[in-house]
């Protein structure tokens, strides 16, 4: 089951039969979207649909995207961390164009979208999205809940901490460290730490406002 189906959703969805998996449906806050299908599998309901008896053992797939806040925390963290304290659990996706190293190490739910790379060395954290075609190069670490948008290249020995954004086609500098919260802004250039949460925006970036 997919929690979410808006584009994030269809995306992983693909993913996973592209892979050969089998996807029952989708459960969404959106009223307008229950009753609907996605490549034929059903918008059940809201996150309560998931009680059900017949998907009370299905594993779940995060498809919610991007950086949306909700009281201060990213919205994908905050849903997957209430289902999981509910007892349920979270696999990853790695589309079958996707290139991982044997040498890297990702947690169980990490989703590896289609043709990208994770490279020797890298570790990454829970709930974390390398979205398509992004890279992260050798030795990197990725804490819980990053996201790398689509096109984005996090160079090797890179840190990044939870909830770090690097937005779609921006790079990361080599040994650079971000810390929890920073967003990335699509484009930008990183080329120096950032410790603090905040938006790094340009070539090269530099703290918005």
């Amino acid at each position: 089951m997919i929690v979410g189906a808006g584009g994030h959703a269809r995306v992983v969805a693909d993913a996973l039969l592209c892979q050969g998996v089998e996807v029952r449906g989708f459960v969404d806050q959106d009223l307008s979207l229950h009753g609907t299908y996605v490549y034929g599998r059903p918008v059940l309901g809201a996150e309560g649909a998931l009680d059900d008896e017949a998907l009370v053992g299905c594993d779940l797939v995060n498809g919610l995207g991007g950086i949306g806040r909700e009281q201060g925390s990213p919205l994908r963290r905050r849903v997957q961390e209430r289902l999981e304290a509910a007892g349920r659990r979270f696999v990853g996706v790695r589309h079958p164009t996707a290139h991982v190293s044997p040498r890297a190490e990702l947690a169980a739910d990490v989703q590896v979208l289609a043709g990208a790379f994770v490279q020797p060395g890298a570790r990454i954290g829970t709930g974390s999205v390398i979205n398509t075609r992004a890279v992260v190069e050798h030795d990197c670490r990725l804490g819980a809940f990053v996201h790398c948008a689509p096109g984005s290249v996090v160079c090797g020995a890179v840190s990044l901490g939870d909830d770090v954004h690097v937005g779609a086609g921006a790079v990361v500098r080599q040994g650079l460290t971000l810390g929890r919260g920073v967003v990335v802004a699509a484009g930008a250039a990183v080329v120096a730490n950032q410790n603090v949460a905040a938006v790094l925006m340009g070539v090269p970036a530099r703290v918005r406002g």
